[in-house]
């Protein structure tokens, strides 16, 4: 012991301001028997942090002006450019107009016609009703049995008219008021009567004296009239005594 700190004293004396020697050196041997320099500083306890690596060099800022600035504008002004008037304008400055719009998803209407129109005749209309005549019930027998016996004889059917029908009931009413049911027959015209007469009694009489009127196949349309007149008969009947009554019937028909 005494061997090892003899020489240590004795550098630290001739030492004395060897305080600016590296103080990380620790203390240590050599292999040539020579001792280092101790030191008074403190060496310090390596840490595990790693080093810190260095930052990429910064990039110098570009030079050029950047294409994205903005040049301001005039600074606004105070006032509203558009200033109101006071005079009414012959035209409105701005119309709204409103378009329209439509639900989604709507159809339209196809302007191109799907279905060519056809050339389709009109159906046939339906012919005008007959004229009936206007006859009554024993009219309309006459006028019957007349048609029966010309279809018998090879002629056709003779239509009706209301407008005869009237001159052949107004020509029977005369004939029946004046008691000239027999008389006056013509070409296109037969009148008979008598005593209540039905109208089979009037159609045999005209078969007999008419017959050839009746069965002209040249004829085409017919009417038939009746006509009648109530009258009393009696030795006394002016006295109202005794008194008996009578319709006298006048038939006419009408030929064209």
């Amino acid at each position: 012991m005494l061997l090892v700190i003899t020489p240590i004293s004795w550098i630290l004396l001739h030492q004395p301001q060897n305080d600016a020697a590296d103080a990380s050196l620790p203390i240590g041997t050599r292999t040539d028997d020579s001792y280092a320099t101790p030191s008074t500083v403190p060496v310090d306890a390596p840490t595990s942090t790693p080093p810190k690596t260095p930052s990429a060099t910064p990039t110098a800022p570009p030079t050029g002006t950047p294409t994205t600035s903005v040049t301001p504008t005039a600074p606004p002004t105070n006032h509203p450019t558009n200033t109101p008037t006071t005079e009414p304008t012959d035209h409105p400055t701005s119309t709204a107009t409103k378009v329209p719009t439509e639900p989604p998803n709507t159809p339209r209407p196809s302007t191109t016609p799907t279905d060519k129109p056809t050339n389709t005749p009109p159906p046939p209309q339906p012919p005008p009703p007959t004229d009936d005549g206007d006859m009554d019930g024993n009219e309309q027998q006459l006028f019957n049995s007349i048609n029966s016996a010309r279809r018998k004889n090879g002629c056709v059917d003779l239509k009706s008219d209301t407008s005869m029908t009237r001159s052949a009931e107004a020509d029977a009413a005369d004939r029946a008021a004046n008691n000239t049911v027999n008389s006056g027959d013509t070409d296109s015209k037969a009148n008979v009567g008598g005593e209540s007469w039905s109208a089979d009694q009037a159609f045999d009489r005209m078969m007999s004296e008419n017959r050839s009127t009746l069965l002209n196949c040249s004829f085409t349309t017919m009417s038939v009239g009746r006509g009648t007149k109530g009258y009393d008969t009696g030795a006394l009947c002016g006295l109202g005594i005794g008194c008996t009554h009578h319709t006298r019937v006048a038939w006419v028909a009408i030929f064209r």
